[in-house]
């Protein structure tokens, strides 16, 4: 809806020339959309990069991990060590599947039978470069998830930002529509084809105890909170979402 009140009444500018108030509005509506499309943009962009990072970082972390996990395993299997084997015996599901707080609990788990047995899984081909490198790698993968959680804070901001400037957009068009009605009167032609451009598209909502804002669009979720629902082509490039 804001796009096409906004491509509408750019295209047909003259039917409000000299309503100084008018002309002010929109300048105020085409600013706020300027920054939702730039909140958007921030949001989108908050963690896209650091989770792409941190799932490289997870496989790499668990493939080290499972080849020293092999190693302690061979070498509890021959010594008879039953609990240590079963400590260690994991295939790459087993940890793909684990959350990143579990994983990373069953990473140190590994690195300290790693260091307790150096020596003799050392005879099964884990040298000291090979575990100085899985502990590195283990390093490398909590400062990912360091990085994703502060990119997660960014996004919460932005879409917090956004949801206020929502609501300013909707007073403005509320203000519009009480102007408008002048040109019911003066100019019905530019009166209709801004109602027409005015009509919600409400397509596909989601209904799941979250509040909608004029332009259909969820504005907060079961909790109460800010929704990451919000829409890029709603505010951007001109264009009908």
């Amino acid at each position: 809806m804001y796009s096409g009140v906004r491509a509408y009444l750019d295209d047909h500018s003259a039917g409000y020339e000299g309503n100084e108030e008018f002309k002010e509005h929109m300048n105020s509506f085409k600013s706020i959309l300027q920054e939702i499309a730039d909140k958007e943009d921030e949001r989108s962009k908050a963690t896209l990069g650091k989770v792409r990072y941190k799932v490289k970082v997870r496989k790499s972390v668990i493939d080290h991990a499972l080849a020293v996990a092999g190693a302690i395993y061979s070498f509890a299997k021959k010594s008879g060590n039953n609990d240590l084997r079963e400590s260690v015996d994991f295939r790459k599901s087993d940890l793909m599947k684990l959350r990143d707080a579990v994983l990373e609990i069953e990473l140190n788990s590994i690195k300290d039978k790693a260091v307790q047995n150096s020596a003799e899984i050392a005879r099964y081909g884990i040298t000291s470069d090979d575990l100085t490198a899985f502990l590195n790698e283990i390093d490398r993968y909590k400062n990912a998830l360091g990085a994703k959680n502060t990119g997660s804070a960014t996004m919460t901001g932005a879409i917090k930002t956004m949801v206020t400037l929502f609501k300013d957009a909707d007073s403005l068009v509320d203000s519009i529509d009480r102007l408008m009605e002048k040109y019911k009167i003066a100019d019905k032609d530019f009166y209709d084809g801004y109602k027409a451009a005015r009509v919600v598209r409400d397509l596909g909502v989601r209904h799941n105890n979250g509040s909608l804002n004029s332009g259909g669009v969820k504005m907060t979720g079961g909790d109460n909170q800010p929704s990451s629902n919000l829409p890029v082509s709603a505010v951007t490039n001109g264009n009908e979402s």
